[in-house]
């Protein structure tokens, strides 16, 4: 490679674009290849662990689950046959950003905030340029996890911790 070939291709890996709404494109989740039904419903909120803040969007299939729920420190009660996924991002350090599934997280990966809400009520988008694991608990242990595309919820406010 020489060296302006070696220097065109720094300068390319640096230049990531914004995602945007649209070009992040619709979510899919995929277990083993198969595509997890349609999550509808979305909650978000902002994190805050002193002064690091993150936003994270829950995407449910089922519409059981509250803002007050969600943004409680003692957590909310899980109804039966839930199926959720989140996707955070805007935090620093190594779980400044990245994706869940039931009680696996996965940090890092592909995972920008595209839109902040101004108030309560306001949806929030994260998009997950596309992100793979393998979750060593839960009902998809072992299963490869594959997650792309924007999760947007109703922003229900800040998470104090």
């Amino acid at each position: 490679m020489t060296k302006l070939a070696l220097l065109a291709a720094v300068l390319a890996a640096g230049c990531k674009k914004t995602p945007t709404a649209e070009s992040c494109g619709a979510l899919t989740v995929t277990v083993d290849g198969k595509p997890l039904p349609a999550m509808p419903n979305g909650l978000a909120r902002l994190t805050v662990q002193g002064s690091d803040k993150l936003y994270e969007v829950q995407v449910f299939n089922h519409d059981k689950s509250t803002c007050e729920q969600f943004v409680d420190r003692s957590g909310r009660q899980i109804p039966d046959g839930e199926v959720s996924v989140r996707a955070f991002a805007g935090g620093d350090g190594l779980m400044g950003k990245g994706v869940g599934i039931e009680s696996h997280t996965q940090a890092g990966g592909d995972v920008d905030v595209v839109t902040k809400p101004k108030a309560v009520g306001d949806p929030v988008s994260i998009c997950v340029g596309g992100v793979s694991f393998t979750p060593r608990i839960g009902d998809f242990k072992d299963k490869k996890v594959e997650m792309r595309g924007l999760f947007t919820g109703k922003y229900c406010g800040e998470l104090k911790m």
